[in-house]
This record gives structure tokens, sequence and C-alpha cells, in this order.
């Protein structure tokens, strides 16, 4: 029996620096977070060809059947500004630099500089595996005997000659060693795991310990556990933790390819869907101090890690997660921290997206949680780092960890990607929890408290949990404001061009198809905002795509090349797929468009709230409406529409919601709200509309549209009719007959009761409203006779005579009072299915409306006649399908804004039909309030390079390769240096004196002592000369190690014909002043 963890002193994180796919520093990589930017790309052929490595059949030998991945792009690492030797440079793997520029990072962002730490006291812990693929590239050169081998072996049994061999395997080898540096005096350091943590301690001169931690997966996490653990028992002061992950090479890649990890698809992560990891690559590093002692010293801390658990899953698959194992790390975190895991907000989880590691994950993750009593249903969130970079194995856990500060620190929850369908687990065994698709931002006095965990093969596990330190950090601080960042993602995006000819609007479509084949899923709003950015102003010849990844967009642009190029190109030309996600034309006018509100029926929970969670002018409206209803007496609606849905898992909070937005005094000024915020947002694209219509309830939206009512009365009357509507005494019903209006009629004829015809919605579409009784004897009519009946779910029979009453009510309502025309846009009424001319009686219009039936396919069918294209300007897609169905194939359409809540492809959709139309749409107001930044296509991006992936040079190059070879060390014998002497320019000679003070060999006059001395240290370490200043040291600012600053100093002296007897070692580390 163990005895429990005892509770440790809080840590501080008072530094973060990171290097991850997209993200060059924390807030970079918060931005990520929020908006979901998801890294993947096709693996770049400098990293591994597919081509030789990718083989779509997973049993193929030496073959992956991955296809994409997250890479670090553009990163370089300056050697020469760092005083970094350059052949130390080149013989070292990118992790150690890597890890030495975040490093820097973090430490700069924590306020230090390294000469102000307690150097004694300060140690650095850096979790890797196998240092990097660089290294295992570099590898290679020394195995070339055997290479070497099996080209005779081939050659001998081909039965080539003698001297034909020779010349081959002579040539194989020029070739093949070209690739990789030979190995000098840095190799083996610069291929160690444990130099990347005395690297950057000898970099800083920390004397307080450096050593890495391997713990496969868990290594980075394992390493801040292990510095948490030295502050805590006071063997540091200041810890430097992190992780390092360059690895994406065939042993890695094919490697996971055979165990079955990979996903050769999406990256489904807590989804039901999940079946394996993209990978990634990356670095984090974070600056620990005690919290006392930070506080002590004014250090402003991110977050406090409170407690930290390891644990091993023991007997059983060196692979295979386990419950009790996982749960076992998780419940030392909280016994360390010594509060009970009901505290937390979220946990950042290992989350791989494998069909048996995910659940296996969340089952550990809610088993802990009830082992300090049961929790209510979806207390706390869980998410994912691994779903924007993919596994960046060894910098995995120091990534999800940057992830949960940015979160506890910002008081938001944060968000996962890539979970559609929420794992079954999440409403069976880890009910307790929920994935956080959409993210929610907290206030900023908030405490949050999170836990992170990371896993390793060979069952290793490790969870640290955290809290929110001093408030929300700067240096964190989104581009834009939280709300609008997690609100900025979308699941399609619209790509629109404009050319003034069809052949350059096809050369457009053809470079758009070659930029997007190393795009990554991210970078697809960066490529739309540019586009629509860059529309030809002047050109006839319109395309629109709307596509939802790179490969989809690859797609539909292919489709739109051949619709092109199977076009006659005359004027009037077009192409429009059944789904309109692929259109074009050529020679389209300016169209007439046409606006439809819809009405009641057609609410939605969180209708419209994209906009309102991204534009200040949406917030500031729904802020407006719940006040001008307050006014008339009625509630607020904004708590009633707007619902953080990631917890309602069952769909049983949505139908509690929906039937409290369904009840007529909240639905209808609802729909008013959310249809008067499509519309600002659609007039700030530029669009207005030359008609405008809506049913019922719509008709007030739609008096505003054309000028004759403003925000403030819409409201208002929506709110009071609703009211008065919702308290009539009579009780009533109303169905849904599939017939035209004549056979409704028929069915009602015969039918005892009071029973009309409400409303008239399509050729086929009727609506009857009155008595329960005489309602169901129409339904029971109507299917007797083989026409489709339903009823609705209302509580009134709306449209008929049991709202007498309520004529008279409205008709004294202060804001129905005086006149008011349509200015502004032709105006249709439903009650007589004509055009309303003229000065309107507001107060007898929309008092007679509620007693009145709505022809709606009369409006429908006029808009269609007087307008190119109608929109449904609000939520829901009823009037769409109305109308669609009454214009008739061929005939105009009408397309909806926000068929579903949140579903942006309606919206792009009709913007993309709407361009290719002719309108003069503003189309990059549509990255307004959201996360853009400058597209770059894939030949812009630098990546690392895999030697062994670099392009084969000629063979004229190659037959002088190793004189030109960059990495090859000196081997010229010191002698032959003499001849720098005689490229320098002539200056005073320089006596020079050995040891005993004797004069030694007296220079030539044109020889300047410290211009050889200064070019031999230049051709040594690569640096450039002018760099090279007086006050410099060797071994402290060049960083040289003390064999290399023998060696230069002699080289020097030699060059200069110094003969002397004198001890280099004596100077090795003076200034370069001192010793030339």
């Amino acid at each position: 029996m163990t005895s429990p963890n005892p509770v440790s002193c809080p840590i501080a994180i008072i530094g973060l620096g990171c290097r991850y796919p997209d993200a060059r520093t924390p807030r970079e990589l918060w931005e990520n977070v929020l908006t979901r930017r998801q890294s993947f790309r096709r693996m770049p052929d400098e990293r591994l060809p597919l081509s030789e490595y990718g083989d779509s059949d997973k049993s193929a030998p030496d073959k992956t059947y991955l296809e994409r991945a997250a890479v670090i792009d553009g990163f370089e690492f300056d050697w020469a500004s760092r005083r970094i030797p350059k052949h130390t440079f080149e013989q070292t793997d990118i992790t150690h630099w890597l890890a030495l520029d975040v490093a820097l990072q973090a430490l700069n962002d924590a306020g230090y500089q390294a000469s102000e730490l307690p150097r004694d006291r300060t140690g650095v812990v850096v979790g890797n595996t196998l240092t990097g693929e660089q290294q295992r590239a570099y590898l290679l050169r020394g195995r070339w005997p055997f290479v070497q081998k099996t080209i005779r072996a081939a050659g001998i049994n081909k039965g080539l000659d003698g001297a034909t061999l020779e010349e081959l395997v002579a040539e194989t080898e020029t070739i093949f060693k070209s690739f990789f540096p030979a190995p000098n005096e840095d190799a083996l350091a610069g291929a160690l795991s444990n130099t990347i943590a005395g690297r950057i301690c000898n970099y800083m001169d920390l004397r307080g310990g450096g050593y890495t931690v391997d713990g496969a997966c868990a290594s980075s996490l394992l390493s801040v556990a292990t510095a948490a653990n030295a502050l805590s028992a006071g063997d540091l002061d200041v810890a430097l933790a992190g992780g390092v992950d360059v690895s994406l090479d065939a042993f890695e890649i094919v490697g996971f390819a055979k165990v079955g990890a990979l996903s050769d698809s999406d990256m489904k992560v807590y989804d039901r869907a999940g079946k394996g990891f993209l990978p990634g690559e990356g670095c984090g590093f974070i600056v620990m101090k005690r919290l006392e002692d930070a506080k002590r010293d004014g250090d402003y801390v991110y977050a406090a890690l409170n407690g930290w658990g390891v644990s091993s899953d023991g007997k059983g698959g060196i692979t295979a997660p386990t419950v009790d194992g996982q749960a076992l790390a998780l419940r030392r975190a909280y016994d360390r921290a010594g509060y009970s895991a009901h505290r937390l907000d979220f946990v950042e989880g290992h989350g791989t997206g494998t069909a048996v590691g995910d659940p296996v994950e969340l089952s550990a993750i809610s088993t802990t949680i009830d082992s300090f009593g049961e929790a209510e249903p979806h207390r706390c969130g869980v998410t994912s780092f691994k779903s924007l970079v993919g596994h960046t194995k060894a910098a995995a856990g120091i990534g999800g960890l940057l992830k949960a500060i940015s979160g506890v620190n910002r008081r938001v929850i944060p968000p996962t990607a890539g979970c559609d369908e929420p794992h079954e687990v999440f409403t069976g065994k880890a009910r307790n929890l929920y994935p956080v698709r959409t993210g929610s931002v907290r206030e900023p006095t908030d405490t949050l408290t999170a836990g992170v965990s990371a896993m390793g093969f060979g069952g290793i596990n490790s969870h640290v949990t955290l809290s929110s330190g001093h408030g929300p950090s700067r240096h964190l601080m989104p581009a834009l404001d939280e709300r609008a960042m997690l609100a900025s993602k979308q699941t399609t995006e619209l790509f629109a061009l404009r050319e003034e000819t069809l052949e350059a609007l096809e050369r457009r479509a053809r470079e758009l198809s070659d930029v997007i084949a190393g795009m990554s899923v991210g970078e697809m709003p960066d490529l739309a905002a540019e586009l629509a950015s860059k529309l030809n102003g002047t050109g006839t010849a319109r395309a629109a795509i709307v596509a939802s990844s790179p490969k989809d967009l690859q797609d539909r642009v292919a489709k739109l090349i051949g619709a092109i190029e199977k076009s006659d190109g005359g004027n009037g030309a077009s192409f429009v797929t059944p789904d309109r996600r692929i259109a074009m034309s050529i020679g389209a006018g300016r169209p007439k468009v046409g606006f439809l509100f819809p009405g009641q029926g057609s609410q939605r929970v969180n209708m419209a709230r994209t906009l309102v969670e991204r534009f200040d002018w949406a917030r500031d409206l729904v802020a407006k409406a719940d006040g001008w209803l307050e006014e008339v007496g009625a509630g607020p609606v904004s708590g009633l529409i707007y619902h953080d849905a990631d917890r309602d898992l069952d769909g049983e909070q949505q139908k509690r919601w929906m039937r409290a937005l369904t009840q007529t005094e909240v639905a209808q000024p609802a729909i008013c709200v959310a249809s008067l915020l499509w519309l600002e947002f659609l007039r700030r694209l530029g669009l207005e509309p030359s008609a405008v219509g809506g049913h019922s309830l719509g008709e007030l939206t739609a008096f505003h549209a054309a000028g004759a009512l403003d925000q403030k009365s819409v409201l208002q009357l929506a709110a009071l009719r609703g009211k008065l509507m919702g308290d009539v005494s009579v009780e009533g019903s109303m169905a849904g007959l599939s017939c035209p209006p004549n056979e409704a009629r028929h069915v009602l004829e015969s039918v005892n009761g009071y029973v009309v015809i409400a409303n008239v919605n399509s050729p086929t579409q009727t609506v009857v409203s009155g008595d329960v009784e005489a309602v169901e004897a129409a339904i029971t009519f109507a299917k007797e006779r083989g026409i489709r009946a339903r009823e609705l779910p209302v509580s009134a029979a709306f449209h008929s005579a049991h709202f007498s009453e309520t004529v008279a009510e409205l008709r004294d309502l202060p804001q129905l009072r005086g006149t008011a025309s349509a200015s502004k846009a032709k105006l249709y009424s439903t009650m007589t299915g004509a055009v309303l001319e003229g000065s309107l009686d507001l107060s007898q219009h929309f008092s007679e409306q509620v007693v009145r039936p709505v022809n709606f396919r009369s409006v429908a069918a006029l808009a269609g006649s007087d307008c190119d294209v109608l929109l449904e300007v609000g939520p829901g897609s009823v009037l769409s399908g109305l109308t669609n169905e009454t214009t008739g194939v061929g005939g105009t359409l009408c397309l909806p804004l926000e068929g579903k809540a949140r579903r942006d492809q309606d919206l792009n959709i009709a913007l993309g039909y709407l361009h290719i139309l002719g309108a003069e749409v503003d189309l990059a107001k549509l990255s307004d309030q959201r996360h853009i930044r400058r597209f770059r296509s894939a030949a812009e991006l630098s990546f690392f390079v895999n030697p062994c992936e670099k392009p084969l040079l000629s063979a004229d190059v190659m037959a002088t390769i190793d004189a030109q070879e960059p990495h090859q060390a000196r081997t010229e014998p010191a002698s032959e240096l003499v001849s720098y002497v005689r490229e320098l320019s002539p200056e005073p000679g320089t006596e020079i004196r050995d040891s005993s003070g004797r004069g030694g060999s007296s220079l030539p006059p044109y020889v300047n002592a410290k211009a050889v001395f200064l070019d031999v240290l230049h051709k040594q370490t690569g640096f450039p000369v002018e760099s090279l200043t007086d006050e410099l040291r060797m071994v402290d600012d060049l960083h040289m190690d003390s064999i290399k600053t023998v060696q230069v100093v002699v080289d020097a002296a030699v060059a200069l014909g110094y003969a002397g007897d004198f001890d280099p070692a004596e100077v090795a580390n003076s200034t370069l002043g001192e010793i030339a």
C-alpha cells in the first residue's frame, strides 16, 4: 500500500514560448485554438514524398497510407547572431536549435535575460524521443560500407566488369555522401537527445542541471512534472521545462502506419468516427518558479500549477492504454493539488482520435471525477490540442499545457476541432464529461481550473492540474476579442473569381488549382479572403465555389474548369450545379434581388448567433431589442434564443429551449430579432432589395426593409402582437394539408364545425385553422382521400375568427398610429397577394392581418416574376421551399441564409449565387471580424527539409562536390593556411613575442595580424568578419568548445609564420581584441 502524495507547493508559470505549425508564438497558438485552425496539409515532398513512401494498401511493406501532416513553416535559426559556429550548427540536429530558440522566447516572455537568473539554481528539463529525423538521416553516412557492399553484390550479380563496378561505386559514394555532413567533433553531441537540454544550459550558462526526459508521447508533460518536483523540493529556484519533436520521417510515419494509429482521412477526436491521428511537429517551453517566489519577485503569473501525477499501466499491452493506469495518474495529481476534480472546468486531453485510446482516456477522466463523489451530467469539458496540429508526440503534452494555460489565463473554455458526432461514451460511462466544440468566454475575474493529460508508449501516463493566475495577459490577447474568435470558424468557405473574359477566368481557375495542392485546412479562410480582395471590379466572367476542405475545393475547381472548357463563351452562358456549390456565368447584368421574411414556426435556438458573436453592431442591436421589449412589458428574448449547446449531447436541453422559444409571445419578437440581424448584415455587404414580402409575422420586418417601420416599432409590435395572440382564450388547432386550396376547400366543406383556410403557402400546401374537433375531422377526411395531413404544433387557430377580439386591441396600439409608405422597395402583402401601393394605414393592415388568410403563394409568384433571385432573410428555410415549389423548375430561386442555426453553407451558397448573377456584393466584408492571415501558397513556404529528400545534383556538380560541400569539415594541413596572408590588405607589421618575452618573427609590413586571426576564425566558425568585434570571447560569447578555440589560435599563429613557444590554451577564452 502506498501513501498518498503530499500536498505540493503551487508552482507559478511565468513565461511561455512555442513553435508549432501555424504558430510562432503563444499568442498565435491561442488564436489558432480559438478559431479551431487546423494545420493539416499534404505531406511536403521535402519531408517524405508520398509518391515513394505512400500506398493506400495498408498492408504494403515499408509504406504508409498517410496523406497529410501538420508541419512547421519558416523556422530559421540565426546561428550567426546567436554566436553559434557554423560547423556546430550544421552538424547538430535541428531539434537542438528549435528548443534553444523557443526556450529563449519563453525566458524573454517571463521578462528575464539569462544573466538575471540565479544560474546555479536554474535547471532545464526537456522532453524528447530519439532526437530528430535529421540525425537519423545523417547516420546513413556512417553506413556507407554496408551500402557499398550491397552495390558491389548487385553489380557482381548483374555481371558488371570490375572497372565499371568501381566507377559505379565511386560515383554512388560521391552522390550518397553529398547529402550528409562528414562527422566532426560536433557530430556526436549534435546527434544526442540529452544534449538538447545541455545545449540550452551551455548557451545560457545555467548550472542547476539540464537533462532530457523520454516518456514517448508523454515526454514533455513529464518534463513539467519533473521540474515541478525539483522546485517543490527546493532543488531549483527556476526551471525551464518543455519538449521538442521533429520526426516525420519513414521511421515514425511507416511505423505508426503499421500500428494502425494513423488516420487515412480527417482526424476525428472524441468522435464516433475516430480512427487515428495525423502527425505533427513542434516545440514548447514554460518558465516555472515556486508561486510564493514569483509573488515575492513581482513576476506576472499566467497560471498556477497545483498538482501533478505520473503512473504506469503495469501488466498488459505495451501500446494499449488502461483506464486504471491513467486514472491513477489523475488521482495522484488532484491529491497533490489538495482539491477535488469536481473543480475542473475542462481537461485538455491526450485525445489522439484512436478508436481504443479516446474512450479509455475519457473513462479514466470520468472515473477520477466520480472518485471524489458523483458529479452532475456533462459537468466538465474535454478538448484536444492534437485536433489542430496532429500528434506532435514528445512535444504534445507541452502543447496541450500551453493551450490550457492560455484558457485559464484568458478565462475561456477552449474548443476542440474534429468532433462532429461526439463519442457514445459521453452519454454512457463518461456522462459527467462533454466535448467542448464551440467554447465559451467567462468573466475576467473568474478563476478557472483545468487538467492536462499526456500518455506514451510503454504505458506511461502523466497529468497536471492548474488554475488561473493573474488577470488575463495582454501577451495572449488575440487579434479580435475571444467571442469573435470563437465564431470565426466556418465549415465552408466561399471562393469567388471575377475576370474580364472566360479565358482569363479559366487561367485564374487553373492557377487556383495549383495553389490548392499544398494548402492546409486552416488556410481555407485566408485564401477565400485573398480572392475576395482581388476580384476584378469590371470583369463579366464570374465564378463561385463553396468548399469545405482543400480536397473538396480542388475537386470543385476541376469541375469548374471542365464547365468553362465546354462553354461556348457567349454572354449569358452559365453553369450551376444542382447543389449550387459550383456556379459560373459570363456577361450577367445586375440582378433584381427580393427579400422574403419568415413568420412564426421558423424560430431556431441560436439563430443568427454567429452574427451576434462576431459583430459589435449585432450585439448592440440585440441589447437594444431587449430594452425595447422591456419598454412594452415584454421580457428580453436574447436569453431565450442564445444558449451554450456544447453540453447538450442527447438533445433534451434543445427540446426544452425550443419549447420555451416556441411560445407565441416569445417566438414572434425573437424571429424578428433574427431577421433584422440578417437584414442589417446584407446591407453591410451592399445588398438592398428591389422587392420585399413576409409570411404573416414576417410582414413586420418586410415593412421595415421597405422603409415603412423602424426597428424599434417592428420589435415592439411583434412582442405586443405575440402577447395578444398568445392570450386568446379560445382553444384552437391548425393542420397542414398537402394539396392546393381548391382541394382543401372540398375537405372543409365535408366536415362539421368551424375550420377555414389560414395559409395558401404553395401549389401543394394549404394550412387550415379552427376548432380542435373540426381540424381533427379535416385531417381524418383528408387522409381518407389520400391527402397527406398533419396537425401543427400550435395552441391556437391563427388567421381565423378565433382572433376577432385581438383585432380591436391591435388597432389601438400606439405603435400602429398613422400611415407609412414603402419608400425603399416594392412591398407585397400576403393578405391581398398583391403589391401594397401608396400610403398605408398601419393600424388597419396589421389588425386585420391576424384574422385574414395568408396568401403566400401569390406573393412568391409575384416576387419570382419581379426578381431574378430571392433570399429568405431570417431563420430557417421554410419560405425557400415554398417559393421554389411555386416558381417551379427553371424559375426564380429563393435561397435561405441560415437553414439551420450556424450553418454557414447556406449563406455562402446564396452569396456565391448572387455573385455569378452579377450582383455587386462586397464579398471582402465576409472576412470582417474573422481571424484571417495573409495567404501564402505552399511554394512560398519554407518547411524543414529531410536530408534524404534534397534534390539530386547533376553529375558535373557531383564531380566537385567534396570541394564545395558546405558541411565538410576542414581537412587542409595547417601549413596551407599561410595562403590566407596573401589575401589580406597591407597594414603596418606586428612583432610577435614568445613566452620568454624575446622577439619572435617580425612580420612583413603588409601583414595585418588581426585580420589574419579574424579570417581564420571566420573560416572555422562561419561568423561574418564584420560581426567579430574585439570584446567577444570565443567560449563565452561565440559558444566554441575548448578544442576548437585552441585550434583557431594555433592555425592563426601558423598562418602568421609565428614559431615562438606559447600555450594557446592560455588565451583561448580571452577577448578577440586581446588575442589579436
